[in-house]
């Protein structure tokens, strides 16, 4: 009695086929759930104050929640001084480069400039400008 080769076993080709899509999928599903994570795990939080400088309302409460996805503490969303800010960019408040180095490069931005405030609970402003569409939803 001749033995049946896989070639003879649709079935079975199938069955693997599937359970490959299946687990590819559940990967990839996997991934997508965990969201955005920051570039560099800073030694403490980092803590953002976020201002719309994009003419566009709710910007700024879009582009808070992906930086609070990428583990940064957003203590306060409000609007810049204008509204015609055409790249967003990071102001760092501290006196040393961490921060702002952080934030930047999680959004991908390098717009950075140094501005050390007498603020204590703020270590970066983030001016939201026009391009910060690339990290929100669309409307």
């Amino acid at each position: 009695m001749a033995k049946k080769s896989r070639n003879d076993s649709p079935v079975l080709d199938w069955g693997l086929g599937l359970s490959f899509l299946l687990i590819a999928a559940f990967a990839v599903s996997a991934a997508v759930r965990v969201g955005p994570q920051a570039v560099v795990k800073p030694k403490q939080p980092i803590r953002i104050q976020l201002w719309n400088g994009s003419g566009r309302s709710g910007l700024a409460a879009e582009l808070a929640s992906y930086l609070r996805d990428g583990g940064f503490d957003v203590l306060e969303v409000a609007n810049a001084d204008r509204s015609d800010y055409r790249a967003t960019l990071v102001v760092n408040r501290r006196e040393y480069p961490e921060p702002a180095r952080v934030v930047a490069e999680y959004l991908g931005t390098s717009h950075v400039i140094q501005q050390a405030g007498s603020q204590e609970m703020i270590d970066v402003t983030v001016i939201v400008g026009r391009d910060a569409r690339r990290w929100t939803q669309p409307p």
